[in-house]
């Protein structure tokens, strides 16, 4: 799958659309837009969007920003689905002062991601290993 980079960052930035499924109740939202943040740790989703499809929350925990602030979160279980690829079960911490979704290591660590910065193109495919 190939997504283009946008411009509404700068500098641009590997943006994708993206869907958060709830396991149980198969209730879904998306696709949403979402930037692809390789530094981030985690999957960070707006809380709002988590509880449109009543994801089911799983543990409290201490995040901290780059700048090293800390706030308490609360971690919801979803499948994520980018393009054709369905990760189920990842943990994603639900923020309730942004309206932005960052995929993280969490699930860029599950494909294959290349960067294409000159040609500004992103692709993604399921890891062969």
């Amino acid at each position: 799958m190939k997504f283009k980079y946008s411009h509404n960052y700068y500098p641009a930035a590997p943006i994708v659309d993206v869907t958060f499924i709830t396991a149980a109740e198969h209730e879904r939202i998306g696709p949403l837009p979402a930037m692809v943040d390789s530094g981030a740790d985690g999957t960070i989703v707006p809380l709002h969007y988590l509880d449109e499809i009543q994801a089911p929350p799983t543990v409290e925990m201490v995040m901290r920003s780059q700048w090293g602030e800390r706030r308490h979160v609360l971690l919801y279980l979803v499948d994520v689905r980018i393009g054709d690829v369905t990760l189920p079960g990842i943990e994603v911490v639900g923020d309730d002062l942004s309206d932005e979704i960052v995929i993280g290591r969490d699930v860029l660590n599950h494909l294959r991601v290349v960067l294409n910065g000159p040609a500004e193109i992103m692709e993604l495919s399921e890891s062969s290993s």
